[in-house]
């Protein structure tokens, strides 16, 4: 299912005339395709870029690619793919993009839909309900998951916080549903495990003229996001990154004040962000 969401965001983009037939081709017989999930236009061209089949600072120029009629259509597209491979963190752009991909995995299939269901079958009440509801994440209709009652369920403890995982768990001996419950707490002990596994380190070497940054390797973890399906295996993907930066001749305590913010910066985003 990952594979024929990522071909059709991608088919998408040559049909806009945003990736040239050799690109397209290019990008659907990437090794990497198969073990990434893309669903929207603008996640498969971040991905393009990231996996350098378009140079990075060609993007911004892509939208005069498009089709009569759709310049406003690829200019959104380009905007938002800048934005998932760009970020504060002194990160390359895949990695970049791996961290927002997951994410936005995390909110799949959570839809207004399925916490009306969700109220339905008791597993909300109206105040957790109306409080989820009015934190729900947006979609772009047209690309967006299938309904999800288990992972709207795992979104109301990681994303709104309507739920706790204890009263998630309290749920489970008198459900109507007691697989929709099992599944979500499956989910949120794979976004929980994914946390802890994540690890990054960051050395700074500095002198009178530069600072480098690097980061050591990471573990992320994905699981299944399938509507009422039971979560497969996890899947482990090693991923490494190294980044470095030059600047001008920078006075030694605003170096250690440095330092200690970027490292604070990088261990509250891995321990609070998700």
């Amino acid at each position: 299912m990952n594979l024929e969401a990522s071909q059709r965001a991608l088919g998408y983009l040559q049909q806009m005339r945003l990736l040239t037939d050799a690109e397209h081709a290019t990008a659907t017989n990437d090794p990497e395709l198969p073990t990434t999930a893309l669903r929207t236009p603008a996640e498969a061209l971040a991905w393009v870029v990231a996996r350098e089949i378009i140079p990075q600072d060609d993007l911004a120029d892509l939208p005069a690619r498009a089709a009569a009629g759709r310049e406003n259509e690829a200019q959104a597209i380009a905007s938002e793919a800048t934005d998932l491979i760009s970020g504060e963190l002194p990160l390359p752009p895949w990695a970049q993009l791996h961290m927002r991909l997951l994410e936005r995995r995390m909110q799949d299939g959570v839809s207004a839909a399925a916490l009306d269901q969700l109220l339905a079958l008791q597993l909300l009440d109206a105040a957790q309900h109306a409080h989820s509801l009015s934190m729900l994440p947006t979609h772009q209709e047209a690309w967006a998951a299938p309904d999800s009652l288990p992972a709207t369920l795992a979104w109301t403890v990681l994303g709104s916080g309507a739920l706790s995982r204890d009263e998630l768990k309290a749920l489970a001996g008198h459900a109507l549903q007691p697989n929709i419950v099992a599944d979500a707490l499956a989910r949120i002990d794979g976004a929980q495990t994914e946390t802890r596994r994540t690890s990054t380190s960051t050395t700074f070497f500095a002198d009178s003229e530069s600072f480098t940054t690097s980061s050591s390797s990471s573990s992320f973890s994905s699981f299944s996001t399938s509507p009422m399906a039971s979560p497969s295996p996890q899947q482990t993907r090693t991923v490494t990154w190294t980044s470095s930066t030059t600047t001008g001749p920078a006075p030694s305590r605003w170096k250690k004040v440095l330092v200690v913010a970027v490292v604070a910066v990088v261990a509250l985003y891995f321990l609070f962000a998700r």
